[in-house]
């Protein structure tokens, strides 16, 4: 059964701009018209409301054309590293050893790129894993290979607490970003995501990062999973994956000064957020915390079509009917006005209690049914749905569905410093983000769902590819040789134990990143009786020597010398 959701958002956080009695001055006006001479912003004292059918605007929308397909299919590490660049983990890895020296941290090695590389990939192991402590991924009785030969446990502590992104000491003088320690690291993923091409449903919703440290701009916003943290701005489509983004930082936030005074702090948001939206009839979807008049004008006359639930207060008191007229009417019932132009209407619709949205494209109009429980009568019962509600159900839900994706496998991470909190989110959007553009091109192309990689799989790919790809061969492993093979003096096997029998080993392949990295793949040969099948397509040998890097066995003879084969495979590609 479908759950209507469009009648409780919270207002938490309502800004001075928005409170319900705000009139812009002529002057505020003015300032807008020369920022955008196309709009005629109505005056709150100027809006007049009939009780008459609303025109439903032609919504026809032309998809744009693909995107050409890469002359190779693009691995989950590729579509990783378009969010992430290499240039930026070599800022990230600069700006550690800097940080590093001005505390004079005492032990502290330079790090280099792929350690810091290693580090970010761990962290996302570690989200996957979930572990209830960090420590216990480097315990010898769960003995973690991933962890235990990549990072030790006090290189991996020693690099995350010095981890930075700008050099503290050059922060201008003028600087009002409140969030300039991060910043090159989110631009880096806003980059990406400006380039994406947009759906034709869009919405606009707050997300949260989990903090409760220290921050002048710590939010709370009830009813959201984690109502604690800093909250950002997301234009999502109706898949989840994100088109843009605005951090919230209080009055700096990066908003159009006069767009705040004229149309309010929510309305501003949206209007910014939206220049990312540059083709017509696009269907765009928020809550009653952006929702007012004049943001519906103004997105009709850039030609998008806006919905959302509404605050009726913000307009100019409508003459809809009561909550106690539409109760006696029934669920179901609706109540629909229009401006006098007609370009705004709003519906009133009944349910279990009343919810209003305004739209400046489609009111009642085709009107369906759906299924709701009527508990004094035990049964369920046939309802009529507007248009409106039908099409924000069906769109809203972008940001929030992002928000999910990421809760599934968050790096989880307990710190009172606020840029680690939101690098490591930064390093969840930009997994998240990619997983959705990589299953879309897989859909794309016709790929079968069983043959499409879910999130779990894609993000322990990148991570596994972070931490091992270019990266040169332990020789040997760290730490004293393990004695779990070793029996202990103290027991000794009694005749009624059975031999247990041995499991056959299964072959583990390493991911296409590293078996193309082209290092450290040295040949070296097994103490095997039998020597193993040779591992190369069409190639029916049985051989002893195996890479050292991969750990999969090649014809290594000069009859059949199999890594020069799959050598000049990997030159070609």
């Amino acid at each position: 059964m479908e759950a209507v959701e469009v009648e409780m958002e919270a207002v938490e956080g309502q800004d001075e701009e928005d409170r319900e009695d705000y009139e812009p001055e002529e002057a505020d006006r003015n300032l807008l018209l020369e920022d955008d001479p196309l709009v005629n912003i109505t005056k709150k004292s100027d809006i007049e409301w009939r009780h008459t059918p609303f025109t439903p605007v032609n919504t026809t929308w032309e998809s744009p054309a693909p995107a050409p397909e890469p002359p190779e299919p693009l691995t989950p590490y590729d579509y990783f590293k378009q969010y992430v660049p290499s240039e930026m983990f070599q800022l990230m890895t600069t700006m550690t050893n800097i940080y590093a020296e001005q505390k004079a941290v005492k032990g502290y090695k330079h790090a280099s790129i792929s350690e810091i590389e290693a580090l970010v990939g761990l962290h996302m192991a570690m989200g996957v894993l979930g572990l209830p402590r960090v420590r216990m991924y480097w315990s010898s009785s769960i003995n973690i290979g991933l962890f235990r030969d990549t990072l030790s446990r006090d290189r991996f502590f020693q690099l995350r607490s010095n981890l930075h992104v700008v050099n503290n000491n050059e922060r201008p003088s003028d600087n009002t970003d409140v969030f300039y320690k991060v910043r090159p690291l989110y631009d880096s993923i806003r980059k990406r995501c400006l380039e994406l091409p947009l759906e034709e449903d869009l919405s606009i919703d707050e997300q949260i990062v989990p903090f409760r440290g220290k921050l002048s701009v710590l939010q709370y916003i009830k009813g959201k999973p984690e109502p604690w943290g800093v909250k950002v701005y997301f234009l999502c489509g109706k898949s989840g994956i994100g088109y843009d983004f605005l951090i919230y930082q209080g009055a700096t936030t990066e908003l159009s000064e006069q767009r705040k005074m004229v149309l309010g702090h929510g309305a501003a948001v949206v209007t910014h957020l939206c220049q990312r939206i540059q083709t017509p009839s696009h269907k765009l979807f928020f809550d009653n915390f952006f929702t007012t008049y004049n943001v519906l004008e103004v997105l009709a006359e850039k030609k998008i079509h806006a919905a959302g639930t509404a605050r009726v207060c913000r307009f100019a008191k409508p003459p809809l009917k009561t909550d106690k007229e539409m109760k006696k009417k029934g669920r179901g019932s609706h109540d629909e006005v229009r401006s006098r132009d007609g370009k705004v209407v709003l519906v009133k619709w009944f349910d279990n209690r009343s919810v209003v949205l305004a739209s400046n494209f489609v009111g009642v109009g085709d009107e369906d049914e759906v299924e709701r429980w009527e508990q004094k009568e035990g049964r369920f019962l046939k309802i009529k749905r507007p248009e409106v509600v039908k099409k924000y159900n069906q769109a809203m839900g972008g940001v929030d569905k992002l928000d999910q994706l990421i809760s599934l496998y968050r790096i989880a991470i307990r710190s009172r410093k606020w840029p680690l909190r939101m690098i490591t989110h930064a390093f969840d959007v930009a997994v998240v983000n990619s997983w959705l553009e990589y299953r879309g091109d897989k859909e794309r192309q016709g790929t079968r769902p069983q043959q499409i990689m879910d999130l779990l799989d894609f993000k322990m790919n990148v991570a596994e590819a972070l931490v091992r790809v270019g990266k040169p061969h332990a020789l040997r492993k760290r730490g004293r040789p393990s004695s779990s093979n070793t029996p202990s003096p103290c027991t000794s096997p009694t005749p009624h134990d059975e031999p247990a029998k041995k499991r056959r080993a299964m072959e583990q392949r390493p991911i296409q990143e590293v078996q193309t990295d082209m290092l450290d793949h040295m040949p070296n040969y097994d103490e095997k009786k039998e020597a193993t099948r040779c591992k190369l397509p069409g190639c029916s040998g049985k051989t002893h020597v195996y890479c050292d890097e991969c750990k999969v066995h090649f014809c290594f003879v000069s009859q059949r010398n199999c890594p020069q084969k799959i050598r000049a495979k990997v030159t070609e590609l």
